[in-house]
C-alpha cells in the first residue's frame, strides 16, 4: 500500500462520521464508526445487500437499509434519519455519492448531528443508558438551560389548545395535523435575533412530521407501531399496514418540475387523509410513498383482510381522482401493499418490510393493483436475492458466456448467421439456462450492464470471424434486447461505440425485440428503432404470434425480419391450426417485405412444411443447438 493510500485509509478510519462503500448494492467496506452507530459487527454488514434483510441484523442496520433503498430509488443525495434503538440521540445526516458505471456504486456517510457527536465523545468518560429520541430532545433543552415542556412520546395525543407558555405543545394526531396543522413554537426561537433555528430543529414538528405534507413522518409512525406491538405482547392482535406508492410519479417531476410535483404530493396526502379516522395513522414515508397504519382493524384475520382490501380500494379511488394544477390535469394510480399484523413478536421494521414487499408485488402485477404480503413471496424473494447477489459478481468474475445458434437459409442450405444467446457458467461449472436468471437480471436492472457486455462481445466475435475470412457479407448475428435494456438512454451510444471499437459494419447486427415490448410506447419504440437503423443495423420481431401486438404493428414499426415462435413450429406438420397461423404470418410478412425466420425447428417434417409455405430461414435442433463460439467457428469453417 502506498503512503497516499495509507493516509487515505487512516482518514476514513479515524473520521468522526461513518463511511460505507457499496458496489451494486452490496456493502464492501465500512469504517469503525459505522459499527458503533449501527450497533452491529463487521460480519453482519460487510457483504450484505441492500435488498436482503436477515434475522441477525440490528434494528438500526435494518432501518438504514430500508432508508438507503428508498433514497437510491429516488436518486436522493441527502436524507435526514433518526437512527433507532441506539445510545443517545441519533439524528443522522445521510449523504450519498453515486459513482461507477450507471451510478451502480455508492459511498454513504452517516454524519451525526452536533448533539450526537457530543454524546459520542462523552461515552469514553461515562456509559450512557439507551434513550428514546424524545428523551434526548428533552436533555438537549436542559443543556441549553431551557425548562423543557411535556415529554414527547411516540404515541398519539390530541392537539393542545394554544397557550402563552414556554412549553412546546404535544404532537397532534395524524388527521388533525392534516386538517388543521398547528404552528409549533419553541422558547429557543426567541433567544436569537439572528434567526436561530435550534428551537425549530428540536420542535415536535421537525422531529416527527413531514415538512411538505404536515403528515407524520416515517419515524413517528414506526414509534406508534412499536407501541402497538409492545402493548399486545403475549396477546392477540389484528392490525394492518398499507404501503401506498404512486405509480410513475417520476414522470410528473420530469415533465412539469418538482414544484408542481410537490403540490401533487400535498393534494394526494390530503385526499388519502380524508380516509383516516379514529386511531388510524397516515404517514409520508419518502418521495411518493405513504404508509397507513390501522391498529385493531378487526377481530379476525379473515375479516381484517376484507376490511384492509376495502380500505385499499378506497385509497385507489381517491388517488385516481383528477388533480388540476397550473393548467395541468394530473391523473395518477397507486400500487398498494397490505401486511396484516397478527404477531406481536414482529419488529416494527420487519412489519414495514412486509408491507413494502407486498407493494412491490402489486407493482409486479402491473401497477394500479393491490397485493397482500404472502410468506411465499418472501421465500421467492429470498431465493431471488441470493441469485441476484451471485449474478452481481458473475459479470466481474467473467462467468457469462455467449453461445451462438446457427441460422440456415432454406433455399440454399448455407449458414446465414446466428443468434447470440447468453449463458451463465457459475463457479461450480454449472451452466444456468436463461429462463433461470434473465428475469432476475431484468428486475434488478443488471440486464443493462450484461446487455452492454453482450453487444461488445458479439462485435468482438464478428471481428474475429472477419479476420479469419469466415464471416460473409450476407451474414448477420441476432442480439436479443430486453425491455429494460431497450429503454436505456445509452443503448444507441453503446451500439455505436462497440461497432467502432471493433471496426465492423453495423449491418452485421440484427437486434431482436419481442412484440409485447412494443405496446408500452409505440412512438418511442419507433423513434429508437429508426435511430439504430440509421447506424446500419436491422431489427427482427421475436417470438411473433404469442404477444399482444399481433399483425397490426408490422405496418407501423420499421422491422426487417420476423421470427415465428417455436410454439407454432413445433406441431406444424401435424396440427392444421398451427400451419394455418404460419401461412397467415407468411402472407402478411411478404406484404410488408419482411424476411421470415422460423425458430425451434426440430425435425425434417417441420422443415419441409416451412419450405412449402415459403419461409426464408430457420434455426433449431434439426441443424444445431446453441453452441460455444469456438464450435460455431468450426461450423462456419466446415
Amino acid at each position: 500500500m502506498s503512503s497516499k493510500e495509507e493516509l487515505y485509509k487512516l482518514l476514513v478510519d479515524k473520521a468522526p462520521y461513518g463511511t460505507l462503500f457499496f458496489a451494486y448494492g452490496v456493502c464492501i467496506d465500512a469504517n469503525p464508526r459505522v459499527f458503533e452507530i449501527l450497533d452491529c459487527d463487521k460480519k453482519q454488514l460487510v457483504g450484505s445487500s441492500l435488498d436482503e434483510i436477515t434475522g441477525d441484523e440490528s434494528t438500526a442496520l435494518v432501518d438504514l437499509k430500508l432508508q438507503l433503498k428508498k433514497a437510491v430509488r429516488a436518486n436522493l443525495e441527502q436524507v435526514a434519519w433518526c437512527c433507532p434503538e441506539t445510545t443517545g440521540v441519533r439524528e443522522i445526516d445521510i449523504r450519498i455519492i453515486y459513482a461507477g458505471e450507471n451510478n451502480r456504486d455508492l459511498v454513504v456517510t452517516l454524519q451525526p448531528q452536533p448533539n450526537e457527536q457530543r454524546i459520542h465523545a462523552d461515552q469514553g468518560r461515562e456509559a450512557k443508558p439507551r434513550k428514546s429520541a424524545a428523551d434526548a430532545v428533552a436533555d438537549h433543552l436542559v443543556e441549553q438551560e431551557i425548562e423543557p415542556g411535556p415529554a414527547i412520546e411516540s404515541t398519539e395525543h390530541s392537539p393542545a389548545a394554544p397557550v402563552a407558555s414556554s412549553e412546546p405543545p404535544s404532537p397532534p394526531s395524524a388527521i388533525d395535523e392534516v386538517l388543521d396543522p398547528p404552528i409549533l413554537t419553541s422558547p429557543l426561537a426567541s433567544l436569537s435575533d439572528g434567526g436561530d433555528t435550534w428551537g425549530k430543529k428540536l420542535s415536535a414538528r421537525e422531529y416527527y412530521f413531514d415538512s411538505l405534507t404536515n403528515l407524520p413522518n416515517r419515524q413517528k409512525l414506526l414509534g406508534h407501531l412499536r407501541d402497538f406491538l409492545n402493548a399486545h405482547s403475549g396477546g392477540e392482535l389484528c392490525g394492518a399496514l398499507l404501503m401506498i406508492d404512486l405509480d410513475n410519479f417520476k414522470d410528473i417531476n420530469d415533465s412539469w418540475g418538482h414544484a408542481l410535483g410537490d403540490e401533487v404530493i400535498k393534494k394526494i396526502g390530503r385526499a388519502i387523509a380524508g380516509l383516516v379516522h379514529g386511531d388510524k395513522m397516515l404517514a409520508r414515508m419518502s418521495g411518493d410513498e405513504f404508509l397507513m397504519f390501522i391498529p385493531d382493524i378487526s377481530d379476525s384475520i379473515s375479516q381484517a383482510a376484507w376490511d384492509a382490501q376495502a380500505l385499499a380500494e378506497g385509497v385507489r379511488e381517491v388517488v385516481a381522482a383528477p388533480i388540476f394544477l397550473d393548467g395541468h390535469e394530473v391523473i395518477l394510480t397507486a400500487s398498494i401493499g397490505i401486511a396484516l399484523l397478527t404477531d406481536a413478536s414482529l419488529s416494527a421494521e420487519r412489519a414495514l418490510q412486509y408491507a413494502d414487499t407486498a407493494m412491490y408485488e402489486a407493482k409486479r402485477k402491473g401497477r394500479n393493483s393491490i397485493a397482500f404480503f404472502d410468506p411465499c413471496i418472501t421465500e421467492k424473494a429470498q431465493r431471488q436475492i441470493g441469485l441476484n447477489t451471485r449474478l452481481r459478481k458473475a459479470l466481474d468474475n467473467q462467468e457469462f458466456a455467449l453461445y451462438v445458434q446457427p441460422q440456415i437459409c432454406l433455399s440454399s442450405g448455407r449458414v446465414q448467421g446466428g443468434e447470440a444467446l447468453l449463458r451463465w457458467i457459475n463457479s461450480d461449472k454449472v451452466t444456468n439456462m436463461p429462463s433461470e436468471f434473465i428475469p432476475v437480471l431484468e428486475s434488478s436492472g443488471l440486464i443493462v450492464d450484461v446487455g452492454q457486455w453482450v453487444i461488445r462481445t458479439a462485435c468482438e466475435y464478428i471481428r474475429s470471424l472477419l479476420d479469419e475470412g469466415l464471416w460473409k457479407d450476407y451474414m448477420r448475428l441476432g442480439i436479443n434486447i430486453s425491455p429494460r435494456q431497450f429503454r436505456d438512454p445509452q443503448l444507441i451510444e453503446v451500439v455505436q461505440h462497440s461497432v467502432n471499437s471493433y471496426g465492423i459494419e453495423p449491418r452485421y447486427l440484427d437486434f431482436e425485440i419481442t412484440e409485447n415490448m412494443v405496446i408500452d410506447d409505440v412512438e418511442e419504440t419507433i423513434r429508437k428503432m429508426q435511430d439504430i437503423k440509421q447506424l446500419g443495423a436491422s431489427f427482427s420481431i421475436d417470438d411473433f404470434g404469442i404477444g399482444y401486438s399481433s399483425m397490426i404493428y408490422l405496418k407501423r414499426l420499421p422491422f426487417d425480419h420476423l421470427k415465428i415462435d417455436r410454439e407454432f413450429v413445433r406441431n406444424i406438420s401435424r396440427d392444421p391450426d398451427s400451419r394455418g397461423v404460419v401461412e397467415a404470418i407468411m402472407a402478411v410478412s411478404k406484404q410488408y417485405g419482411l424476411d421470415v425466420m422460423a425458430e425451434g425447428v426440430e425435425n425434417r417434417d417441420s422443415l419441409e412444411v416451412l419450405r412449402a409455405v415459403g419461409c426464408d430461414g430457420y434455426q433449431g435442433a434439426h441443424y444445431s443447438m446453441p453452441v460455444p463460439f469456438d464450435r460455431f467457428r468450426k461450423i462456419l469453417a466446415a
